[in-house]
């Protein structure tokens, strides 16, 4: 999949991992920790992530932009983990 064929529609958190669903139904994490920034942050200031034309994660207010593809590319990351989750929105 091309960087901008990603459609995320849901993103959320755990006290561990951010997840990222795509409008396909796929899942996907990562650690938290993986991003200095966010692991410092606040649940609401978690909370405060708008996503960008389906294909980026940005929290403004903390000055973090992340891109949904590295998510699904486990060859890139290392450690992302993905999943087919039917999940309701």
């Amino acid at each position: 999949m091309k960087f901008f064929d990603y459609n995320a529609v849901k993103v959320w958190f755990t006290l561990t991992d951010i997840y990222i669903q795509l409008a396909s139904g796929e899942t996907a994490s990562l650690p938290i920790a993986n991003f200095p920034l966010l692991a410092l942050a606040t649940s609401s200031q978690l909370n405060e992530v708008t996503i960008v034309n389906g294909y980026a994660l940005q929290w403004e207010k903390l000055g973090e932009d992340l891109c949904v593809a590295g998510f699904f590319k486990k060859e890139q990351s290392g450690t992302a983990t993905t999943q087919n989750a039917n999940v309701k929105i």
